[in-house]
């Protein structure tokens, strides 16, 4: 195809080179000119210019700038020919075309081939949409897409359709309309055979779901079954109109939507971004039912840098929500996300909570950080290092993502306050696996964040040292005692080794610690330490003895209640989620676990009548 001598010239005079561009990213005015985030490299604040009484774009960032098809060729990755044919087409414009024997057959003949599907697809959308509602076997579709609560206002928008429980009605339908076999097998709307020749309709007994470009034209189609059989959903395959992973449902009618709300919600399925938008939630688009790409990612960025993601919250939903802020935080949006109750997907929670509802819970959508950290804290046993291990390197890699240094400081200190671990270690641990590019921190190192707390230091010395005391204790303590604590390793062996009858001298435990720092620097501390005048044979002292015991008493009381109050505080951390997102039969659970705990605490008080003061600072934390 060679474009006319003038042609691109009157083009370019014609284009709105704003109307263009706004079609890639979202652009504000200021002054005599628009701006937008640079669609060609990453940033936060505005430096992409657009001038429309020149017809002119400038990127004071990273020096792009020119006319509109510049534009159109750097962001579509097109050469100058099929630039001007992607303007012409935004404008309505029709290209005079000069066949020349120096014309390009490559390129003339993928032009072909995508304006023979463009006219297949509208014919198989039209067999899709009589299907649906002119044959007994499409009202039963039609039947359960009124129970799913489509109205016919959204069906005909979105041009819904049935794939009849035929081999060869598509196929025959595309012959009748003049579609050859070539073209057909080029469609994706049939299989080949995998035995001799011929092929059959890819899409049988299936709702049709057509998927748009941004611009709104009919690039493919996806199928759910409706009745029994797999794959519950069916995409068509990558033809010369669709490739996968570079389209997203509903983009073309929401994106006005999403300009002006400046936010998008990101859901999985055709139903998931259906139903919100046929109750007015018009700012959002589906991932087609797969894995969010990095392709999809950078289509969304040309019109908007914050997002709600709003994927299903089973398994594994919450698997591809994960790997959606990973590719969403990499390209720089600020991201939430919203988990319905009830395991509700949006679909059905707008059904039975009305839009007011959904829309409320938006409003109270999680940081990605807060999201992640309570997904790690459920996944892992928050009583033991090793379970803060595997918490905080879940967390890790979304931390690394978040490029402002202060705002990953400040996620730091709140993660470290929800794990009770050293916020200043936790720091430098964390800093030393970015330095390093670790993807893990040792437990070793997320073992020396723990503090040791003043009971728990009190409690070892006395047990390490006061052997009548020790075998006292013993019979009142249980391993929930002193698991999750810093020195939980050391109550262990002590334990071990008096029901061993042998007494925990340095070298017998620091030989089976293998932590030589806390052999070495902590045990070494608490073995010096006397807690009091030595208490054996004839020369006992009864009232140092009697103090003693009561001491050791009081330290275990303490870590109970300090146990006690971060549990509580714990479980409040969750109760807050559940009352975020509405989720009340989570929230029964949760407050019949609160008065358990209330129980525990009211009996732990009448110990001494009052609570302790360590427990009762935690809780107010």
């Amino acid at each position: 195809m060679r474009i006319p001598r003038g042609f691109s010239e009157e083009l370019r005079n014609k284009a709105d080179i704003l109307q263009v561009i706004g079609d890639y990213v979202s652009c504000k005015k200021k002054g005599a000119n628009y701006w937008a985030c640079c669609p060609f490299h990453h940033e936060k604040t505005p430096s992409f210019s657009i001038t429309p009484a020149k017809q002119f774009f400038k990127c004071f960032g990273c020096g792009k700038a020119g006319d509109v098809f510049a534009f159109v060729m750097e962001i579509e990755g097109c050469p100058f020919p099929e630039a001007v044919k992607i303007v012409a087409d935004k404008c309505g414009v029709t290209i005079p075309i000069v066949s020349t024997k120096e014309d390009s057959k490559e390129f003339e003949e993928r032009d072909r081939q995508r304006a023979e599907l463009m006219q297949i697809n509208q014919w198989a959308t039209e067999f899709f949409e009589q299907n649906l509602t002119e044959t007994a076997e499409g009202k039963r579709a039609l039947s359960y897409l009124t129970q799913r609560g489509i109205n016919n206002d959204t069906r005909k928008a979105f041009r819904l359709g049935y794939a009849p429980q035929s081999w060869d009605a598509m196929s025959n339908f595309l012959r009748s309309r003049g579609a050859s076999k070539t073209q057909i097998e080029r469609s994706g709307l049939v299989t080949l055979k995998e035995q001799g020749t011929g092929f059959y309709d890819r899409f049988r007994g299936r709702l049709v779901f057509p998927i748009c470009d941004t611009q709104g034209r009919i690039v493919a189609f996806g199928g759910r079954i409706v009745a029994e059989g797999e794959p519950k959903y069916l995409n068509s395959p990558e033809t010369v109109l669709y490739t996968k992973g570079q389209h997203l449902f509903g983009l073309n009618y929401s994106r006005e939507a999403i300009r002006k709300q400046n936010y998008a919600i990101l859901v999985e399925g055709y139903l998931d971004f259906l139903i919100p938008y046929q109750a007015g939630v018009k700012n959002l688009v589906a991932s087609l039912g797969t894995a969010l790409t990095e392709n999809q990612v950078r289509l969304l960025a040309r019109y908007v840098r914050q997002i709600i993601v709003n994927f299903d919250p089973d398994s594994a939903g919450v698997a591809a929500t994960k790997r959606s802020l990973e590719l969403l935080l990499a390209e720089g949006f600020k991201v939430k996300v919203l988990t319905l109750p009830d395991n509700l997907d949006p679909d059905e929670y707008i059904r039975s909570h009305g839009s007011d509802g959904y829309l409320g819970l938006l409003k109270r959508s999680q940081s990605f950080v807060d999201y992640i950290v309570e997904e790690a804290v459920k996944s892992n046993n928050q009583e033991s290092p090793s379970g803060k291990v595997e918490t905080i390197n879940a967390i890790l890699p979304y931390l690394k993502l978040i490029k402002d240094r202060i705002e990953r400081a400040e996620h730091c200190e709140r993660i470290a306050d929800r794990l009770k671990i050293d916020s200043k270690l936790f720091r430098e641990e964390f800093n030393k696996a970015v330095d390093t590019r670790s993807e893990k921190i040792s437990e070793r190192a997320v073992t020396a964040t723990i503090v040791v707390k003043p009971a728990e230091r009190k409690l070892l010395e006395i047990l390490l040292n006061q052997a009548s005391i020790r075998r006292q204790m013993m019979l009142q303590m249980t391993a929930d005692d002193y698991e999750g604590l810093r020195t939980a390793h050391i109550f262990r062996l002590i334990f071990k080794l008096e029901r061993q009858g042998r007494e925990p001298t340095y070298p017998a435990l620091s030989e089976e610690l293998g932590d030589e720092d806390m052999a070495r620097e902590l045990l070494a501390k608490l073995m010096i330490s006397d807690p009091g005048d030595v208490l054996e044979g004839a020369a006992i002292d009864q009232s140092r003895l009697e103090q003693v015991t009561r001491e050791a008493a009081e330290s275990l009381h303490s870590l109970r209640c300090t146990k006690l109050a971060e549990k509580q505080a714990a479980l409040q951390i969750e109760i807050n989620q559940a009352q975020r997102s509405n989720n009340s039969a989570r929230l029964s659970e949760l407050m019949m676990l609160k008065f358990e705990l209330a129980k525990q605490e009211r009996a732990l008080a009448q110990w001494n009548g009052q609570e302790d003061k360590e427990a009762v600072k935690i809780k107010k934390q």
